[in-house]
């Protein structure tokens, strides 16, 4: 099925005034497939909040999977959007740390501040958390108003929209934190999407000594050799490369039954399946071969604590997020820049709309 845009041909340019109120374009997803652009007006930014103006979004999978209905955790209408970059606009009071002009990216995970995993700096474990673009109104607009705690200040050298893969990164280091790495290990990463291409990079930072990755895009597979993978198997021609037990540590970057199975399957015995990649669904997982081979399944989310390690590692160049970026649109087609990522998966690794 066809996305339904409906748009709003009188725009105009930012910032305007509609008699003394400033206003902002906005792109709101409104239903199955479905994306609104209009012009609302601008929040006052609160005691304790920051208006960002948002120049670089990210397009997520997530986001597609909200639109099209395989995520519960999102209703519309809503504006998505959770991996953005910009420079402070406006502060409200009390807000000391941040100046007009700096350059920021945001953390989109909102805790209570108050429960005892907020306390112990775990928000993402918060059972009243929420998140910017999946609970709460996300950057698929001009200008967003933030919790001033939620921001990292990037240096000239990274990008708006390389700032915007600080939020992926951040999710795949939580991921290799809970691993236990020793050099000379190999490991497997299952999925040649941008979370597989960051995972082949981090754990070769860590020290393990061969990375495989296994997708089904060619393309993406010889991206990842130029991004530090030892070795590519496509699956789509042939899976004659792959022997069981002989993995330390498999990332599964895919989230299906079929890929956790194999994760298994290769994993040798007293290995690490870090499960990363969400199902979407319920799905049967062979207990009795973990047990048997004493294997430690790790799931991992968010991990707000890495943040700035992250743009350390950004900005030493041990990670790169540039060549994962493949597409880039203007703000005021961000609508064809979702309808490219829906049609054109293979081609679409990630794609990136700035607003400038």
């Amino acid at each position: 099925m066809n996305i339904f845009y409906k748009r709003i041909s009188d725009m105009g340019h930012y910032p305007t005034r509609r008699g003394s109120e400033m206003q902002k374009k906005i792109w709101e997803w409104t239903g199955y497939n479905a994306l609104e652009s209009s012009v609302i007006t601008r929040e006052e930014p609160g005691p304790g909040q920051v208006e960002i103006r948002i120049l670089s979004i990210g397009i997520c999978g997530t986001d597609l999977h909200i639109m099209s209905g395989h995520a519960d955790f999102s209703t519309p209408p809503l504006p998505l959007g959770h991996e953005l970059a910009g420079f402070v606009e406006r502060v409200g009071t009390g807000v000391t740390q941040w100046q007009l002009g700096d350059r920021v990216c945001i953390d989109p995970l909102i805790g209570c501040g108050t429960c005892q995993e907020c306390l112990a700096g775990n928000k993402h474990r918060c059972i009243r958390s929420g998140e910017i673009g999946l609970q709460f109104p996300g950057g698929w607009q001009e200008f967003l108003v933030v919790p001033s705690t939620n921001l990292y200040k990037l240096p000239d050298s990274i990008s708006f929209a390389e700032a915007t893969q600080a939020e992926t990164l951040h999710c795949c280091l939580g991921g290799i934190d809970k691993l236990a790495i020793r050099l000379g290990q190999h490991a497997v990463v299952i999925g040649d999407g941008p979370t597989g291409l960051y995972y082949v990079q981090l754990l070769k930072a860590a020290g393990v000594s061969k990375v495989t990755l296994i997708g089904m895009r060619e393309s993406r597979l010889e991206l990842g050799l130029k991004l530090g993978a030892d070795v590519t198997v496509n699956l789509r021609a042939s899976e004659a490369a792959l022997s069981e037990e002989t993995q330390d540590i498999v990332i599964d970057a895919a989230g299906n039954e079929a890929s956790i199975k194999l994760g298994i399957e290769l994993l040798k015995r007293g290995g690490q399946l870090l499960l990363f990649g969400l199902p979407g669904k319920p799905i049967l997982v062979d207990i009795q071969t973990v047990v048997l081979k004493e294997l430690t399944l790790l799931g991992s989310t968010n991990a707000p604590q890495v943040w700035p390690r992250v743009i350390e590692m950004m900005a030493s160049g041990s990670v790169q997020v540039d060549p994962v970026i493949t597409q880039y649109y203007k703000f005021e087609d961000l609508d064809k820049a979702i309808e490219f990522a829906r049609n054109e998966p293979d081609e679409a690794i990630k794609i990136i709309v700035n607003n400038k």
